[in-house]
């Protein structure tokens, strides 16, 4: 009898244990073809597109927990690693198992601190407005990166947000000895650092973030958005230099949503202003529609078009997909 006294109570700490660590994810599946290869694609012919520009999103799957240490502070975790659902090959963000996000944090009245492998302060800031959530082919990250160019995340990085009265604040660095993790980092690089302010409340969102590679790129954007109930539109100006001062990539974009019962129309351009060879300015070009399911479900068609300067010529593509976040 003790023995099964024992057994249950152990039981019982173990589910409560467990019961504050959440298994999340997300599957993802398009199909469609390009009139060219480009886009992520290999080829132009009609296939099945999984973890590619041509989808809302990268499949994924992660863990994430909290504890709560009592005062208004708690401390907690997150763990997150890519699958290509079409083929069932994993580590699609990086090379690593969690290579999405390996991090712990704390948080309480004073903000929240977080270190490890995440997404930058460069990143959340263009989410705060970016009119497809950030999607895999909007056409703001595929032109700029998330500020100059820069990537969405950072390995070895510690970072500091806080949040109040709709205004936000956020500073993320990385070392100088984890030089070797900063994208874009020449050999000399000490590190980097990766700063933001921003607002949101009612119709209104806008952010200024500014990232710096030490001895290496640095990169700034400025955008929002406003939402007029039945339409929201969204703006921005990003420019990226390199550690010689020069700019290798700069303009704006401009966009559009429109709600309409279950179904999300977007509209969104990108436009890299710098001159080059195979034509003086870079245009990407999106139309999004989406319909919802369920909260947590949606399907969704794209058509995007890369424009020619950074490559050689334009390149198209469409899509036709299906997302479903657990």
């Amino acid at each position: 009898m003790k023995k099964t006294l024992i057994a249950l109570a152990v039981l019982a700490a173990s589910t409560a244990s467990m019961a504050q660590v959440t298994l999340y994810g997300v599957a993802d599946v398009s199909v469609g073809a390009t009139d060219k290869a480009g886009l992520g694609l290999a080829n132009d012919k009609f296939q099945a597109i999984a973890s590619n520009v041509l989808n809302n999103g990268n499949s994924r799957f992660g863990m994430k927990g909290v504890e709560d240490l009592g005062g208004g502070m708690t401390v907690g975790f997150n763990y997150e690693g890519g699958i290509n659902i079409a083929n069932g090959a994993g580590n699609t963000s990086g090379g690593q198992l969690f290579s999405r996000a390996a991090n712990v944090y704390m948080q309480g009245g004073f903000g929240r601190l977080t270190a490890g492998r995440q997404l930058t302060t460069s990143f959340f800031s263009v989410a705060s407005w970016e009119l497809t959530g950030t999607a895999n082919y909007s056409v703001v990250a595929n032109q700029f990166g998330f500020g100059g160019g820069a990537g969405p995340r950072d390995s070895a990085a510690v970072k500091y947000d806080i949040a109040a009265s709709g205004f936000s604040g956020s500073l993320m660095f990385v070392p100088e000895g984890n030089a070797a993790y900063t994208a874009g980092t020449p050999a000399t690089a000490k590190g980097k650092y990766d700063v933001a302010v921003g607002y949101a409340a009612g119709p209104l969102a806008a952010s200024l973030a500014y990232n710096k590679v030490d001895a290496g790129n640095e990169g700034v954007v400025v955008g929002g958005s406003y939402n007029f109930g039945m339409v929201k539109v969204a703006a921005s100006w990003t420019q990226g230099k390199t550690g010689a001062g020069v700019a290798f990539v700069e303009g704006y974009t401009l966009g559009a949503s429109i709600p309409m019962g279950a179904f999300t129309f977007t509209a969104d351009m990108a436009q890299d202003t710098i001159s080059r060879a195979a034509n003086s300015t870079d245009t990407d070009f999106l139309l999004e529609a989406k319909y919802a399911l369920s909260k947590r479900t949606f399907v969704y068609g794209v058509y995007m078009m890369d424009g020619k300067g950074k490559t050689a010529s334009d390149v198209s593509g469409y899509a036709l997909g299906l997302r479903h976040n657990f």
